[in-house]
């Protein structure tokens, strides 16, 4: 750490004035750096304000959105600063009005009122997988508020002794109560994939139910969760239940915009800069590239992984905080055991807002909760056809999950993917494409021992996964006037044109030929012909039989 002497002895060193502006410009920065603190994994809004963490006001939305007086419920993946907003609000609703100053909220609200909170947190209670936990865990809750309000005669139901503490509360006080349950449906995503999964639903169902005969006792109800689960009572039940998840107003109250980011961590970034030898601007396009991209309405501003962000500018490191710490393992278990399109992941989706609005348990796509979960968001909306186009948000969730793909399609270890990838990145750049094909061959070996169903989807999953980890363009299903061409990838000054096909009891030569002959018939490589890049057209064929690649042919 750079001493105040050798600070005041460098501008002392300095008889320009310009310059001397710059000196001092540098060293407060630095000074300013060692004061700043980042609220790495803090959920708190009083530690945070209290121990003087930097914070990303939110205050103004939030108070917009409590004065509306409707039941609210928003839906944002994990780490994304949900439980935060619930925090907030719970302070709010305390009369903590010390908290706030300096915040927007400060000059809004003129009667800081405090009324008795209910607070169910489920995203702080371990895990719910089976009935017998869940239980455990209301019970926990429960009690706690009734002892606060001392309970004696406490209903044999849970949701019964629910609507009894609300009612207390606002009895006792006089105040109407503010209920915030945060992560509503943690207990039934942890038994998705459990023997008890429909006791789980069943027993929230029945404990949300007692929610719309508590109006007369709440002043707000506001629930947070993963997803919008079909079938729950809340849902069907609270008529004028304010669901903002894709609320063009509300879309900023999780996670932190550009503007944000320049505002509240300027010095940050430019520390994590000068650490990267790169200006201000292309740290910006750094960090943008790696978390931003998350969009929850059509309209909504590019909105970044706040959990990754502030990881990053703590560490200075761009890595993957957020997939690795944020990943649910029910979601890809669901998505390793269901007939689920992963093409619709890996290129993007096209569908209109009900489609992945809403998630149901035991049927239906898994695209609302793959979305709601944070691996896809809206990147494209069509007003004609009210269609949205979502697809990976960012860098970080796209290469975290083809990494996770590839060892349910491949045999490339998880500590031999990272040289893998970078020899199938070498022959395609080299245009090697015998080496390309002989790794292709061995890391789908044994794949049919694997994927005992739909192997010509399987082999198509692998071959795009792997592909996609290299870093080059790589486009899947691409329309063309003729059809849609399996998979084409481009770089710098080469466009490889890949068929697939399956030999079905036939000579793979016979199989390669009619993919080839289909290439040109249908004008795959028409987009290209007035380019300068080589092309190369190469027809892949899988064996039904034997399994693995029987062969592949390929033609300039």
């Amino acid at each position: 750490m750079r001493s105040a002497p050798l600070f005041i002895l460098k501008i002392l060193q300095v008889f320009d004035i310009a310059q001397m502006w710059k000196v001092c410009a540098k060293y407060a920065i630095f000074f300013c750096m060692e004061t700043r603190k980042l609220p790495i994994g803090i959920q708190t809004f009083s530690e945070i304000r209290n121990e003087n963490y930097l914070y990303v006001d939110k205050t103004q939305l939030i108070y917009e959105l409590v004065q509306s007086g409707c039941p609210t419920f928003l839906a944002r993946p994990r780490r994304f600063g949900k439980s935060l907003l619930v925090s907030t609000m719970r302070a709010y609703f305390e009369g903590h009005k010390e908290l706030f100053n300096g915040l927007a909220i400060s000059k809004l609200e003129k009667n800081w009122e405090e009324h008795p909170v209910i607070h169910l947190d489920f995203s702080s209670a371990g895990s719910f997988k089976t009935n017998q936990d869940l239980k455990d865990a209301l019970e926990w809750k429960l009690s706690a508020y009734e002892e606060k309000y001392n309970i004696k005669n406490k209903p044999a139901l849970f949701s019964l002794r629910l609507g009894n503490i609300i009612k207390i509360a606002n009895e006792q006080t006089g105040k109407k109560a503010a209920v915030l349950i945060d992560e509503y449906d943690k207990p039934i995503l942890d038994a998705l994939q459990t023997p008890d999964r429909d006791a789980n639903h069943d027993t929230m169902r029945s404990f949300y139910g007692v929610l719309k005969s508590c109006d007369p006792y709440m002043c707000f109800l506001f629930l947070t969760g993963i997803t919008k689960f079909a079938k729950v009572s809340i849902f069907s039940e609270l008529n004028q239940l304010l669901d903002i998840s894709m609320s063009e107003k509300y879309s900023t109250i999780c996670g932190i915009t550009e503007d944000e980011i320049k505002k509240v961590f300027a010095p940050e970034i430019e520390a994590f800069a000068k650490s990267e030898n790169v200006n201000t601007e292309k740290m910006l396009a750094m960090l943008k590239q790696k978390y931003d991209g998350y969009h929850f309405c059509d309209t909504c501003p590019d909105i970044y992984n706040p959990f990754s962000l502030i990881n990053a500018l703590n560490e200075r490191r761009l890595k993957s905080y957020w997939f690795q710490t944020a990943t649910p393992a029910m979601l890809f278990g669901l998505i390793e055991n269901a007939k689920y399109d992963l093409t619709d992941i890996l290129d993007g989706v096209t569908l209109d807002a009900d489609s992945f609005s809403d998630y149901r348990v035991g049927g239906g796509s898994l695209t609302p909760i793959i979305y709601h979960s944070g691996y896809l968001t809206i990147k494209d909306y069509d007003k004609e056809s009210n269609l949205y186009t979502l697809k990976f948000p960012n860098e970080e969730v796209r290469s975290g999950f083809i990494k996770f793909l590839l060892p349910l399609y491949t045999n490339i270890p998880e500590d031999k993917l990272g040289l893998t990838v970078e020899h199938f990145r070498k022959a395609i750049a080299t245009r090697d494409t015998e080496t390309l094909m002989t790794l292709f061959s061995a890391a789908i070996a044994d794949l049919p021992t694997r994927r005992s169903v739909n192997m010509e989807y399987a082999y198509q999953v692998a071959f795009h996964a792997m592909l996609r980890q290299t870093g080059f363009d790589v486009e899947s299903e691409q329309q063309v006037i003729g059809g849609r061409v399996d998979v084409t990838l481009e770089t710098r000054d080469t466009v490889y044109i890949f068929e697939l096909k399956m030999d079905n009891g036939k000579a793979w030569a016979e199989v390669a030929d009619t993919a080839l002959a289909q290439i040109e018939k249908k004008g795959y490589a028409a987009r290209y012909a007035n380019s300068s890049k080589k092309i190369y057209k190469f027809a892949l064929v899988f064996s039904t039989e034997k399994g693995g690649l029987a062969g592949y042919k390929m033609t300039e």
